[in-house]
This record gives structure tokens, sequence and C-alpha cells, in this order.
């Protein structure tokens, strides 16, 4: 009966170190997933300069080649929102990014000017509906 329980718990302690390898990886905490291609070309780009950046600190890379490489990831990161303006300009901007916005919150009454709570949907004060007046 020990060497039941013994394996028992040390299958449960495995699985327990083990689950965050063979889980489904999800994305970051920032939205990215719903994030159109051109606005992840952009924010790879971002990071690609960053990372340089980190480099050149460390001594890894030289100021010639960080120049390289910032031209190069800056261009692509110029092209991205370039065409994420035209895109916005022609209309065609997909609902994916426009759900990733954040609604809008306000912080007093417009009807009565009490401070609300940051979540609320009504008023404490006056009662009024706080999405009528955000829309």
């Amino acid at each position: 009966m020990d060497t039941v329980l013994s394996l028992l718990l040390t299958a449960a302690v495995g699985l327990f170190v083990a689950w965050p390898f063979v889980r489904p990886r999800r994305r970051a905490a920032g939205g990215e997933a719903d994030v159109s291609p051109l606005e992840q070309q952009k924010l790879e780009a971002y990071r690609a300069i960053k990372e340089a950046e980190l480099d050149v600190r460390m001594g890894k890379l030289s100021d010639e080649d960080f120049g390289l490489i910032q031209a190069k990831y800056r261009q692509q990161a110029l092209a991205a929102i370039a065409a994420l303006e035209d895109a916005k300009q022609s209309g065609r901007i997909e609902k994916k990014t426009a759900a990733v916005r954040r609604p809008r919150r306000i912080a007093f009454c417009p009807a009565c000017g009490r401070k609300v709570a940051p979540r609320s949907n009504f008023c404490g004060a006056c009662g009024r509906s706080l999405r009528e007046a955000v829309a």
C-alpha cells in the first residue's frame, strides 16, 4: 500500500512540475493574440531594435552593426506603420484590432460631477448610466 501511495504521489508531483512544458501556449497578456499581421510586424521590429540595444550595452554588438540592424528594423516598422495608416484611411482596418482596444472609462459623472468608481456602470449619486456617457 505504501508503494502505491508513493508512486501516485511521485506521479502527481511529476505532472505538476511538467505541466508548464506540456500545456498549450497562450499569447502574452497584452492581447497580441488578436493583433493584425501588420501590427505584429511592427511589434516584432520594435522588439528586435530593443534586443539590439541591449546587445550593444552588453558589448556583444559593435556600434556599426547596431546601426545596420537598427536601420533594417526601423524600415520594417515604418513600412508596417504606413500600411496600417493606409488601411485606417481606406476603412479596411480589421475588426480584430478594434476589439483589442479597451473601452473608455470616465472618472466623474457627466450629470452630477461626482467621482465614480473605476469599473462602475452607473453613478452612485444620481444613478445615471455611465455607458451612455462614454458612447
